[in-house]
Protein backbone atom coordinates (compact mmCIF):
# COMPACT_ATOMS: atom_id res chain seq x y z
CA UNK A 1 0.00 0.00 0.00
CA UNK A 2 1.16 3.50 -1.07
CA UNK A 3 2.28 5.56 2.03
CA UNK A 4 0.13 8.97 2.22
CA UNK A 5 3.36 10.49 2.75
CA UNK A 6 4.93 9.38 -0.09
CA UNK A 7 1.63 10.22 -1.96
CA UNK A 8 1.35 13.85 -0.81
CA UNK A 9 4.41 14.31 -1.71
CA UNK A 10 4.39 12.91 -5.16
CA UNK A 11 1.22 14.94 -5.77
CA UNK A 12 2.14 18.24 -4.85
CA UNK A 13 5.43 17.84 -6.52
CA UNK A 14 3.38 17.28 -9.83
CA UNK A 15 1.78 20.19 -9.10
CA UNK A 16 4.44 22.40 -8.50
CA UNK A 17 6.51 21.19 -11.08
CA UNK A 18 3.10 22.08 -13.39
CA UNK A 19 2.98 25.60 -12.27
CA UNK A 20 6.67 25.97 -12.65
CA UNK A 21 6.29 24.83 -16.61
CA UNK A 22 3.10 27.52 -17.21
CA UNK A 23 5.80 30.01 -15.55
CA UNK A 24 8.45 29.27 -17.28
CA UNK A 25 6.41 30.25 -20.63
CA UNK A 26 5.83 33.80 -19.15
CA UNK A 27 9.72 34.29 -17.90
CA UNK A 28 10.83 33.30 -21.61
CA UNK A 29 11.75 37.09 -21.89
CA UNK A 30 14.37 37.02 -18.87
CA UNK A 31 17.27 35.58 -20.02
CA UNK A 32 17.99 31.93 -18.47
CA UNK A 33 14.77 32.58 -15.81
CA UNK A 34 12.53 30.90 -17.66
CA UNK A 35 14.64 27.80 -18.80
CA UNK A 36 15.50 27.50 -14.92
CA UNK A 37 11.84 27.11 -14.60
CA UNK A 38 10.75 25.00 -17.05
CA UNK A 39 14.11 22.31 -16.21
CA UNK A 40 12.80 22.68 -12.85
CA UNK A 41 9.05 22.18 -13.28
CA UNK A 42 10.26 19.22 -15.47
CA UNK A 43 12.36 17.46 -12.30
CA UNK A 44 9.42 18.18 -10.27
CA UNK A 45 6.85 16.75 -12.48
CA UNK A 46 9.26 13.71 -13.38
CA UNK A 47 10.11 12.54 -10.03
CA UNK A 48 6.73 13.06 -8.98
CA UNK A 49 5.39 10.76 -11.22
CA UNK A 50 8.10 8.49 -10.69
CA UNK A 51 7.75 8.08 -7.02
CA UNK A 52 4.08 7.75 -7.27
CA UNK A 53 3.97 5.09 -9.25
CA UNK A 54 7.11 3.21 -7.81
CA UNK A 55 8.12 4.32 -4.53
CA UNK A 56 11.87 4.39 -3.56
CA UNK A 57 13.95 5.87 -1.21
CA UNK A 58 15.97 7.74 -4.05
CA UNK A 59 13.24 9.03 -5.90
CA UNK A 60 12.02 10.56 -2.28
CA UNK A 61 15.64 11.73 -1.93
CA UNK A 62 15.46 14.02 -5.07
CA UNK A 63 11.72 14.89 -4.74
CA UNK A 64 12.90 16.54 -1.15
CA UNK A 65 16.01 18.17 -2.95
CA UNK A 66 14.64 19.36 -5.86
CA UNK A 67 11.57 20.99 -4.12
CA UNK A 68 13.84 22.15 -1.12
CA UNK A 69 16.32 24.04 -4.16
CA UNK A 70 13.05 25.54 -6.26
CA UNK A 71 11.56 26.91 -2.57
CA UNK A 72 15.36 28.11 -1.34
CA UNK A 73 15.66 29.76 -5.27
CA UNK A 74 12.63 31.35 -4.93
CA UNK A 75 12.95 32.97 -1.51
CA UNK A 76 16.82 34.08 -2.93
CA UNK A 77 14.86 35.70 -6.38
CA UNK A 78 12.16 37.30 -3.95
CA UNK A 79 15.18 38.96 -1.36
CA UNK A 80 18.71 39.38 -2.58
CA UNK A 81 18.21 38.21 -6.32
CA UNK A 82 19.68 35.25 -8.03
CA UNK A 83 22.88 34.82 -9.26
CA UNK A 84 22.07 34.87 -13.02
CA UNK A 85 23.25 38.20 -15.60
CA UNK A 86 21.08 40.86 -16.33
CA UNK A 87 17.16 41.25 -15.31
CA UNK A 88 17.31 37.09 -14.03
CA UNK A 89 19.35 38.36 -11.38
CA UNK A 90 17.51 41.20 -10.19
CA UNK A 91 15.13 41.00 -7.72
CA UNK A 92 11.66 39.83 -8.39
CA UNK A 93 8.51 41.12 -7.43
CA UNK A 94 5.89 38.77 -5.81
CA UNK A 95 3.06 37.05 -7.67
CA UNK A 96 -0.61 35.04 -7.07
CA UNK A 97 1.71 32.18 -9.47
CA UNK A 98 5.32 31.94 -7.58
CA UNK A 99 3.49 32.17 -4.49
CA UNK A 100 1.34 29.17 -5.30
CA UNK A 101 4.86 27.47 -6.53
CA UNK A 102 6.36 27.80 -3.65
CA UNK A 103 3.99 26.83 -1.40
CA UNK A 104 3.41 23.20 -3.20
CA UNK A 105 7.10 23.14 -3.55
CA UNK A 106 7.09 23.74 0.10
CA UNK A 107 4.55 20.72 0.83
CA UNK A 108 6.02 18.53 -1.49
CA UNK A 109 9.74 18.73 0.52
CA UNK A 110 8.14 18.48 3.62
CA UNK A 111 6.22 15.46 3.54
CA UNK A 112 9.22 13.52 1.18
CA UNK A 113 11.11 14.75 3.85
CA UNK A 114 8.79 12.86 6.56
CA UNK A 115 8.51 9.63 4.67
CA UNK A 116 12.05 9.48 4.48
CA UNK A 117 12.56 10.40 8.20
CA UNK A 118 9.93 7.89 9.17
CA UNK A 119 8.98 5.53 6.35
CA UNK A 120 6.66 3.15 8.51
CA UNK A 121 4.37 5.49 10.48
CA UNK A 122 0.79 5.59 8.55
CA UNK A 123 -1.04 8.29 10.11
CA UNK A 124 -1.01 11.37 7.67
CA UNK A 125 -2.71 14.16 5.97
CA UNK A 126 -5.60 12.38 3.81
CA UNK A 127 -4.34 12.36 0.19
CA UNK A 128 -7.65 13.44 -1.03
CA UNK A 129 -7.73 16.13 0.83
CA UNK A 130 -4.04 17.20 -0.36
CA UNK A 131 -5.11 16.00 -3.83
CA UNK A 132 -7.87 18.53 -4.14
CA UNK A 133 -5.63 21.46 -2.52
CA UNK A 134 -2.94 20.65 -5.07
CA UNK A 135 -5.36 20.66 -8.07
CA UNK A 136 -6.88 24.09 -6.77
CA UNK A 137 -3.45 25.64 -6.70
CA UNK A 138 -2.10 24.18 -9.93
CA UNK A 139 -5.18 25.89 -11.52
CA UNK A 140 -4.48 28.85 -9.99
CA UNK A 141 -0.97 28.77 -10.75
CA UNK A 142 -1.43 28.22 -14.46
CA UNK A 143 -3.92 30.49 -15.41
CA UNK A 144 -3.03 33.29 -13.42
CA UNK A 145 0.59 33.95 -14.45
CA UNK A 146 2.79 36.44 -12.88
CA UNK A 147 3.71 39.49 -14.92
CA UNK A 148 7.05 41.51 -14.44
CA UNK A 149 6.21 44.89 -13.47
CA UNK A 150 7.30 47.22 -15.72
CA UNK A 151 7.26 50.87 -14.64
CA UNK A 152 4.04 52.83 -16.42
CA UNK A 153 6.18 56.13 -18.24
CA UNK A 154 3.20 57.26 -19.87
CA UNK A 155 2.64 61.12 -19.81
CA UNK A 156 0.61 63.68 -21.25
CA UNK A 157 1.92 64.21 -24.73
CA UNK A 158 1.92 67.82 -23.68
CA UNK A 159 5.06 66.59 -21.56
CA UNK A 160 6.47 63.90 -23.83
CA UNK A 161 8.78 66.20 -25.17
CA UNK A 162 9.64 69.46 -27.02
CA UNK A 163 7.26 70.19 -30.51
CA UNK A 164 9.85 69.90 -33.59
CA UNK A 165 9.75 72.99 -35.47
CA UNK A 166 11.01 71.26 -38.83
CA UNK A 167 8.01 68.84 -38.62
CA UNK A 168 4.94 69.76 -40.05
CA UNK A 169 2.35 70.61 -36.64
CA UNK A 170 0.23 67.05 -37.26
CA UNK A 171 3.48 65.28 -37.68
CA UNK A 172 4.93 66.93 -34.34
CA UNK A 173 2.22 66.05 -32.84
CA UNK A 174 1.81 62.23 -33.64
CA UNK A 175 5.80 62.31 -32.58
CA UNK A 176 4.62 63.66 -29.05
CA UNK A 177 2.12 61.40 -29.14
CA UNK A 178 4.23 58.01 -29.53
CA UNK A 179 6.16 59.31 -26.82
CA UNK A 180 3.67 60.12 -24.30
CA UNK A 181 1.86 56.71 -24.48
CA UNK A 182 2.81 53.71 -22.24
CA UNK A 183 3.18 49.77 -24.13
CA UNK A 184 0.22 48.06 -25.63
CA UNK A 185 -0.88 45.47 -22.85
CA UNK A 186 1.17 42.26 -23.29
CA UNK A 187 3.78 43.61 -25.54
CA UNK A 188 6.86 43.81 -22.73
CA UNK A 189 6.29 40.14 -22.47
CA UNK A 190 7.27 39.43 -26.77
CA UNK A 191 11.19 39.35 -27.94
CA UNK A 192 10.45 40.80 -31.10
CA UNK A 193 11.43 37.91 -33.35
CA UNK A 194 15.35 38.83 -34.55
CA UNK A 195 15.52 40.85 -31.47
CA UNK A 196 16.66 44.22 -30.76
CA UNK A 197 18.18 46.46 -34.24
CA UNK A 198 18.85 44.99 -37.48
CA UNK A 199 18.80 41.32 -37.02
CA UNK A 200 21.79 40.19 -37.73
CA UNK A 201 22.76 43.31 -39.72
CA UNK A 202 25.47 42.59 -42.42
CA UNK A 203 24.50 38.98 -43.68
CA UNK A 204 22.72 37.34 -46.11
CA UNK A 205 19.73 36.12 -45.11
CA UNK A 206 18.59 32.31 -45.57
CA UNK A 207 16.28 31.98 -49.29
CA UNK A 208 13.07 32.82 -49.63
CA UNK A 209 10.27 30.52 -48.80
CA UNK A 210 8.12 29.70 -52.03
CA UNK A 211 4.54 31.11 -51.69
CA UNK A 212 1.45 28.82 -52.46
CA UNK A 213 -0.76 30.10 -55.28
CA UNK A 214 -2.65 31.94 -52.93
CA UNK A 215 0.26 33.46 -51.56
CA UNK A 216 2.12 34.77 -54.20
CA UNK A 217 -1.24 36.46 -55.37
CA UNK A 218 -1.40 38.42 -53.15
CA UNK A 219 2.25 39.08 -52.03
CA UNK A 220 1.98 40.38 -56.34
CA UNK A 221 -0.94 42.77 -55.90
CA UNK A 222 1.15 44.03 -52.29
CA UNK A 223 4.13 44.50 -54.06
CA UNK A 224 2.69 46.11 -57.14
CA UNK A 225 0.73 48.56 -54.66
CA UNK A 226 4.28 49.33 -52.75
CA UNK A 227 5.89 49.41 -56.28
CA UNK A 228 3.26 52.08 -57.25
CA UNK A 229 3.11 53.91 -53.79
CA UNK A 230 7.29 53.91 -54.29
CA UNK A 231 6.95 56.30 -57.65
CA UNK A 232 4.98 58.40 -56.05
CA UNK A 233 7.29 59.83 -53.58
CA UNK A 234 10.73 58.88 -55.58
CA UNK A 235 12.00 62.55 -54.69
CA UNK A 236 12.74 64.35 -51.92
CA UNK A 237 10.39 67.25 -52.60
CA UNK A 238 7.46 64.48 -53.68
CA UNK A 239 8.55 63.03 -49.88
CA UNK A 240 8.45 66.20 -48.08
CA UNK A 241 4.83 67.35 -49.69
CA UNK A 242 3.86 63.77 -48.50
CA UNK A 243 4.91 64.87 -44.81
CA UNK A 244 8.11 63.20 -44.40
CA UNK A 245 10.84 64.23 -42.63
CA UNK A 246 14.56 63.22 -42.27
CA UNK A 247 14.78 61.53 -38.57
CA UNK A 248 18.42 59.56 -39.70
CA UNK A 249 21.68 60.62 -41.04
CA UNK A 250 22.78 58.34 -44.10
CA UNK A 251 23.45 54.93 -42.64
CA UNK A 252 25.72 52.08 -44.48
CA UNK A 253 23.37 49.88 -46.43
CA UNK A 254 20.31 51.37 -45.19
CA UNK A 255 20.57 54.97 -46.05
CA UNK A 256 18.72 57.80 -44.50
CA UNK A 257 15.28 57.17 -42.98
CA UNK A 258 12.53 59.79 -43.73
CA UNK A 259 9.37 59.41 -41.54
CA UNK A 260 5.91 60.44 -41.47
CA UNK A 261 5.00 60.04 -37.50
CA UNK A 262 1.42 59.92 -38.24
CA UNK A 263 1.31 56.59 -40.43
CA UNK A 264 3.54 55.02 -37.39
CA UNK A 265 0.50 53.63 -35.18
CA UNK A 266 -1.78 52.93 -38.32
CA UNK A 267 -1.85 49.43 -39.83
CA UNK A 268 0.51 47.57 -42.21
CA UNK A 269 -0.67 49.35 -45.52
CA UNK A 270 2.07 47.96 -48.20
CA UNK A 271 1.09 51.71 -49.95
CA UNK A 272 1.53 53.33 -47.39
CA UNK A 273 5.43 52.92 -45.43
CA UNK A 274 6.01 55.35 -42.19
CA UNK A 275 9.51 55.80 -43.30
CA UNK A 276 11.07 56.23 -46.47
CA UNK A 277 14.95 54.70 -47.39
CA UNK A 278 16.91 57.65 -49.33
CA UNK A 279 20.54 57.25 -50.42
CA UNK A 280 22.85 60.16 -50.47
CA UNK A 281 24.98 60.76 -53.47
CA UNK A 282 27.49 63.14 -54.08
CA UNK A 283 28.54 65.46 -56.87
CA UNK A 284 25.47 67.50 -56.63
CA UNK A 285 23.00 64.71 -57.41
CA UNK A 286 19.68 64.76 -55.33
CA UNK A 287 19.50 61.63 -52.78
CA UNK A 288 17.90 58.63 -54.45
CA UNK A 289 14.58 56.14 -53.17
CA UNK A 290 16.00 53.37 -52.67
CA UNK A 291 13.14 51.14 -50.24
CA UNK A 292 10.78 52.03 -47.30
CA UNK A 293 10.93 50.88 -43.74
CA UNK A 294 7.38 49.95 -42.19
CA UNK A 295 6.96 50.98 -38.87
CA UNK A 296 3.85 49.36 -37.03
CA UNK A 297 2.39 49.35 -33.24
CA UNK A 298 1.14 46.30 -32.20
CA UNK A 299 1.34 43.74 -29.23
CA UNK A 300 2.34 40.75 -31.54
CA UNK A 301 4.31 40.57 -34.56
CA UNK A 302 2.01 42.50 -37.45
CA UNK A 303 0.42 40.53 -40.64
CA UNK A 304 2.26 42.11 -43.12
CA UNK A 305 2.95 40.90 -46.79
CA UNK A 306 1.91 37.55 -47.74
CA UNK A 307 3.91 34.30 -46.72
CA UNK A 308 6.73 34.06 -43.74
CA UNK A 309 9.18 36.06 -45.98
CA UNK A 310 8.83 39.29 -43.98
CA UNK A 311 10.61 39.46 -40.89
CA UNK A 312 10.38 41.93 -38.41
CA UNK A 313 12.12 43.65 -36.06
CA UNK A 314 12.60 46.28 -32.81
CA UNK A 315 14.62 48.85 -32.11
CA UNK A 316 13.88 50.26 -28.42
CA UNK A 317 13.80 53.08 -25.92
CA UNK A 318 14.80 55.64 -28.61
CA UNK A 319 15.34 59.39 -28.22
CA UNK A 320 14.65 62.26 -30.68
CA UNK A 321 16.11 66.03 -30.58
CA UNK A 322 13.86 67.95 -32.98
CA UNK A 323 12.51 64.75 -34.78
CA UNK A 324 16.25 63.62 -35.50
CA UNK A 325 17.45 60.23 -34.28
CA UNK A 326 19.85 60.45 -31.56
CA UNK A 327 20.65 57.05 -29.64
CA UNK A 328 18.25 54.20 -28.62
CA UNK A 329 18.52 51.60 -25.79
CA UNK A 330 17.50 54.24 -23.17
CA UNK A 331 14.78 52.24 -20.96
CA UNK A 332 13.84 55.03 -18.94
CA UNK A 333 12.41 58.57 -20.36
CA UNK A 334 14.64 60.88 -18.09
CA UNK A 335 17.73 59.68 -19.94
CA UNK A 336 16.39 61.38 -22.96
CA UNK A 337 16.84 65.03 -23.44
CA UNK A 338 13.55 65.84 -25.41
CA UNK A 339 11.09 63.13 -27.10
CA UNK A 340 11.76 59.42 -26.41
CA UNK A 341 9.80 56.43 -27.53
CA UNK A 342 9.79 53.08 -25.41
CA UNK A 343 8.38 51.67 -28.79
CA UNK A 344 8.67 47.89 -27.30
CA UNK A 345 5.53 47.94 -29.09
CA UNK A 346 6.61 48.97 -32.18
CA UNK A 347 7.57 46.56 -34.84
CA UNK A 348 9.82 47.41 -38.33
CA UNK A 349 9.98 46.01 -41.55
CA UNK A 350 12.94 46.97 -43.99
CA UNK A 351 11.32 46.26 -48.10
CA UNK A 352 12.98 46.95 -51.20
CA UNK A 353 10.07 47.80 -53.32
CA UNK A 354 11.61 50.62 -55.29
CA UNK A 355 11.98 50.44 -59.31
CA UNK A 356 15.75 50.09 -60.14
CA UNK A 357 16.76 49.75 -56.72
CA UNK A 358 16.36 45.98 -56.39
CA UNK A 359 17.97 44.56 -53.17
CA UNK A 360 19.63 41.51 -55.06
CA UNK A 361 19.45 40.20 -51.26
CA UNK A 362 15.85 40.00 -51.71
CA UNK A 363 12.45 42.45 -50.83
CA UNK A 364 12.86 42.00 -47.05
CA UNK A 365 16.57 42.08 -46.48
CA UNK A 366 17.78 43.81 -43.33
CA UNK A 367 20.03 46.09 -45.61
CA UNK A 368 21.36 46.32 -48.85
CA UNK A 369 24.66 45.77 -50.22
CA UNK A 370 24.75 47.79 -52.83
CA UNK A 371 24.30 50.53 -50.24
CA UNK A 372 27.94 49.79 -48.58
CA UNK A 373 29.67 51.57 -50.61
CA UNK A 374 32.59 53.52 -48.97
CA UNK A 375 35.00 56.49 -49.52
CA UNK A 376 38.67 55.83 -48.90
CA UNK A 377 40.04 55.99 -45.33
CA UNK A 378 36.71 55.50 -43.76
CA UNK A 379 36.89 54.42 -40.38
CA UNK A 380 36.71 50.06 -40.45
CA UNK A 381 34.00 50.87 -37.62
CA UNK A 382 31.82 52.75 -40.25
CA UNK A 383 31.92 49.95 -42.91
CA UNK A 384 28.38 47.83 -42.83
CA UNK A 385 30.48 45.19 -45.52
CA UNK A 386 32.87 42.85 -43.15
CA UNK A 387 34.94 41.96 -46.32
CA UNK A 388 35.73 46.05 -46.68
CA UNK A 389 37.25 46.12 -43.10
Amino acid sequence: MLSPRIANAAVLSIAAGAVHVAASNSHLDVGPLGVLLGLTGVAQLAFGVLILIAPNTRGLQIVAVVNGLAVFAWGLSRTVGLPLPGEAGEVQSLGMQDVTAAVLGSGAAAFAFAALKQPTRERSLSIWVTATVAAGLTLIGVFFPHHHAHPDQAVPVAEAGQVADRLPHDEARALLALSARSPLPGSSDHSHGSGGGHGKGFEEPPPLVPLDDAERAEFEQQWAQATSAAQAVSTLEAAEAAGYRQASTDAPGLGAHWVKWSLVDKPFDPAKPSMLLFKERRYSQPPELVGFSYWVASAAEPEGFAGPNDTWHAHHGMCFIDGWLRSENLEVRDDCADTWIDASDLWMLHAWPVPGSTNRWGPFADMNPSLCGVPPNTPDILKCNPDER
